[in-house]
């Protein structure tokens, strides 16, 4: 104690630093997730340890990084192009003659400056990465690819010229990542991911405003699939469990969970800090759970989705309400049970407020119909207009 008490403040050791050198020479996994590689031949200590494909062959991911970073009008651009179609014929076994279309969707999908496949943030780790990722994934190239000349059609006044190729794409998207879920693992944990993320375009968008082919005027359970298939991905991250700390997706994952918790992990019994109408409509008293109760954690959750600010910076809270829905109330649903119709007409009017590409013409059809069906019944019109004031033009049965 007293040589301590005797030190000289004013006095500093000096200790030198020790010398660092930055690695250039990292393996292609540990450079997508900015870790220190211990460069070791011919598989780094990393990536054996967390069982990742280990690699350091990067040339073609620097041939597809310049392609996708110039300018369609530049000599890079034309000097990478025959590169690059080559690599996408082989990668998805084609012989393609014509490669404008698909060259044209991977560069529309890498250089979407709108939200058009989510908010900011997600969309800045899916666009250079996963195009990367798809080049070892032909089932996540077709699903790019479908997704991005899904959006193109979508802008095009004349859309025929692309939906051959969107279809095409989609089938083929489909079959491969069907084939690929069987055997998940680490090595195609970023790939499953995101092709299950961009999957959710085909599964909820709709190309016309229809009502009448709602769900609600259809005894066929595969009416409902838009919505019950966005449960596939959080199916797919408890199957991925042990490998996804490792995933390019962890960290947004864990700062959506984090951002929400409040929302999602709320399983308080009762009707405390609950939308008090909707716990009336639902017949949710103090002692009702979510185990008594199928309507209990929807409620809970779009009472707290209602307290966010409406718009896109909400749309992961928003979505997350799509997978974590219990099959008790997909049952009710598909029953034309009004309050679960009610409960969620009211998420598709948050939904639809995001403005999403995808999510608009199915949220308006679902909404008109569900208002529609419901619009006779006694003391529900209260609950509908909420949805309606969201929605422009929507036809509302008093």
């Amino acid at each position: 104690m007293q040589s301590i008490l005797q030190l000289n403040p004013t006095e500093r050791t000096f200790h030198p630093r020790r010398p660092h050198r930055k690695s250039r020479a990292g393996c292609v996994k540990c450079k997508e997730r900015r870790v220190k590689c211990d460069e070791s031949k011919p598989h780094c200590l990393r990536c054996q340890k967390l069982g990742f494909d280990c690699t350091y062959d990067d040339s073609k991911r620097s041939a597809v990084a310049v392609f996708l970073a110039s300018a369609p009008d530049s000599k890079a651009y034309c000097m990478s192009l025959d590169a690059v179609t080559r690599k996408i014929n082989q990668t998805l076994n084609l012989d393609v003659k014509n490669p404008l279309p698909v060259v044209e969707a991977l560069h529309h999908f890498h250089d979407l400056s709108n939200p058009a496949f989510g908010p900011k943030r997600m969309q800045a780790a899916m666009q250079a990465k996963i195009i990367q990722l798809g080049f070892d994934s032909p089932f996540l190239l077709h699903t790019i690819i479908a997704a991005a000349t899904s959006h193109i059609r979508h802008l095009a006044a004349d859309n025929r010229g692309y939906a051959l190729s969107e279809t095409y794409h989609w089938q083929q998207a489909i079959t491969q990542y069907s084939k690929e879920i069987t055997t998940i693992g680490p090595n195609n944990t970023d790939s499953l991911i995101s092709a299950c993320l961009l999957l959710t375009v085909r599964s909820f968008a709709l190309d016309e405003y229809s009502p009448l082919s709602s769900f609600v005027f259809s005894d066929d359970p595969v009416s409902l699939n838009w919505l019950s298939l966005q449960a596939g991905l959080r199916h797919l991250i408890e199957a991925t469990a042990q490998w996804i700390d490792g995933s390019m997706w962890w960290e947004m994952f864990m700062k959506t969970r984090d951002q929400f918790l409040d929302i999602f992990d709320d399983e308080r019994p009762g009707r405390v800090a609950m939308h008090p109408e909707l716990a009336d409509l639902c017949g949710i008293e103090e002692t009702t759970t979510a185990e008594t109760n199928p309507y209990h954690a929807p409620v809970r959750m779009l009472t707290g989705l209602l307290s966010l600010e409406r718009g896109i910076k909400y749309f992961g809270a928003y979505t997350g309400f799509m997978g974590r829905l219990f099959p008790e109330f997909f049952e009710k649903l598909m029953q034309k049970d009004p309050p679960a119709l009610v409960i969620l007409s009211w998420w598709l009017g948050l939904m639809y407020g995001t403005g999403m590409w995808w999510v608009e013409t199915r949220a308006k059809s679902e909404i008109t119909a569900i208002c529609w069906y419901l619009g006779s019944e006694e003391g529900l019109v209260k609950f509908l207009k909420f949805p309606s004031e969201c929605v422009e033009d929507i036809t509302f049965i008093e």
